[in-house]
């Protein structure tokens, strides 16, 4: 098994990017030798990853050719005059080599389309999600996998992440919103004589002039994290009789406190670290040595999947890099190409991991 001591990186996707960009242009500006044929391949066979890359921008390279020849038609619409080889077709020649790859990597993610744009919920289940809920004069949806950023009628703005759903209750004396699932960051448009709460399960989290995230969990506690000005927050009281005495706790930018059964006081949070937990407001995943197991609990939230990890070995692998949320396909190719672990798929939307040991045996010689 690998050394727990060691994080297992992912590979540098903005890397694998570039390089994608640049063999496409190296085929589009000329003739390649059977030596550039043969290291592209070679280059397209180390991960799903490279394949998808290609796939992307090839198609986008023919998108852009086919604009330059309706740009080469003349004032009437005319194709180029007789004997003009148009250059689609000069670029089709020359592309040869790599459109049957492009076509092969856009199939592998066409296989895995599932994972990145998963099927809509069936209706019922969409009026479930959001069975009574609180009045409310505006609701603001993502689906799994999307995230958003929306302006109130304050000028609050709201950024929705993965499968969020919020309710949003202005009057004239307060503004209550409520997440009634997924996360929410809220730059807030500080108003005395109105007060922005957000009420998160049996939570309410007040602004005192703050930027700050709540995040609903699957467990059903609430995590919050301020990043410019402070919180107030406290349970919602809804038995009959009298509330019990308690200051509300507040949390300062740089904390971030775990609402449940038992609160514990904000704990101070590094910039880096600050900043790792809402990558997703740029549409990346970023870990720097997080566990598998919480990993992959994380990365479940962006794919309409179920993600088993069958090993529990595999729970405490420390693993590291960055991903857009829209390459979860992508990541669990990184664990099976570079972390010697293998993906078993049970249906079209379960997954198991298991040691492999095979490449477990490999690399230890």
């Amino acid at each position: 098994m690998t050394d727990k001591g060691k994080i297992l990186a992912f590979p540098d996707t903005a890397a694998i990017d570039s390089e994608a960009a640049a063999w496409v242009a190296r085929f589009d500006a000329g003739e390649v030798s059977a030596r550039d044929q043969a290291e592209f391949q070679a280059w397209l066979n180390r991960s799903a990853l490279h394949r998808q890359a290609i796939a992307e921008y090839g198609s986008l390279w023919s998108e852009f050719d086919a604009l330059r020849v309706l740009v080469e038609k003349d004032a009437a619409g005319q194709p180029p005059a007789a004997g003009t080889a148009p250059r689609s077709g000069v670029l089709l020649k020359k592309a040869a080599p790599w459109l049957g790859a492009c076509a092969a990597a856009l199939v592998l993610a066409a296989g895995g389309a599932v994972l990145l744009h998963p099927q809509p919920q069936q209706e019922l289940e969409q009026v479930a999600s959001i069975a009574s809920p609180p009045p409310a004069k505006a609701f603001y949806e993502t689906p799994v996998g999307g995230h958003k950023t929306v302006t109130l009628a304050d000028g609050t703005t709201v950024t929705l992440n993965t499968n969020s759903l919020l309710a949003v209750n202005f009057k004239d004396d307060c503004r209550d919103v409520h997440l009634i699932r997924g996360e929410a960051y809220f730059e807030v448009v500080h108003d005395k004589a109105r007060p922005f709460t957000v009420y998160a399960n049996n939570f309410a989290v007040r602004d005192i002039g703050t930027a700050f995230d709540v995040h609903l969990a699957k467990a059903g506690q609430v995590e919050v994290g301020v990043t410019r000005g402070s919180v107030e927050v406290a349970p919602v009281h809804h038995a009959a009789g009298p509330a019990p005495v308690k200051q509300p706790d507040v949390v300062v930018a740089g904390q971030r406190i775990v609402l449940g059964p038992k609160i514990e006081p904000p704990q101070p949070v590094s910039s880096a670290v600050m900043g790792r937990k809402l990558a997703w407001r740029q549409g990346e995943l970023i870990y720097t040595g997080q566990p598998l197991g919480e990993v992959l609990d994380d990365v479940s939230r962006y794919a309409d999947i179920k993600i088993e990890l069958a090993d529990p070995a595999l729970k405490d692998l420390p693993v590291g890099g960055a991903f857009r949320t829209d390459q979860i396909g992508a990541i669990f190719a990184a664990l099976e190409n570079n972390f010697g672990i293998r993906a078993q798929w049970i249906d079209s939307r379960h997954v198991r991991f298991t040691a492999s040991d095979e490449k477990q045996t490999a690399s230890r010689e």
